[in-house]
């Protein structure tokens, strides 16, 4: 009686290890931003593109080129000779909500002085 129980367990752990190991990778794909950067919210259904050049400005001014800090004197220049070498490159801004709108509005200006024509804001949605 007790080879048949531990037949029946058996086939329960596999499962529940392969879905441990499906939930540590999930979790890994879904990082989340160095900055805390909290997008705000969009009626919009469309999904933001995730090709080109990300930055991240978050409520305490700190700013990130692709998830990667940088100083806010540098940006300009690297955004610059990112889209010498690949034109045409979109660029999306994902700013925290809690900003004013003065200074996002500044950093896109920035953005658009270093060559940025594609620019996007990035929210979030508020459907789901």
């Amino acid at each position: 009686m007790a080879a048949r129980l531990d037949d029946a367990v058996l086939p329960l752990t596999n499962v529940v290890f392969l879905l441990l190991i499906f939930f540590m990778l999930a979790g890994r794909l879904a990082t989340p931003s160095p900055l805390g950067v909290n997008p705000p919210h969009s009626t919009s259904p469309t999904p933001a593109d995730q090709q080109g050049i990300e930055i991240s400005l978050a409520a305490d001014g700190r700013v990130a080129l692709d998830d990667q800090p940088i100083q806010k004197d540098a940006l300009e220049n690297a955004v610059r000779q990112r889209l010498q070498r690949q034109p045409n490159t979109p660029v999306r801004l994902r700013a925290d909500a809690g900003l004013p709108t003065s200074r996002v509005v500044k950093l896109m200006d920035v953005l658009r002085a270093a060559g940025a024509h594609r620019l996007r804001l990035v929210t979030q949605s508020t459907q789901g």
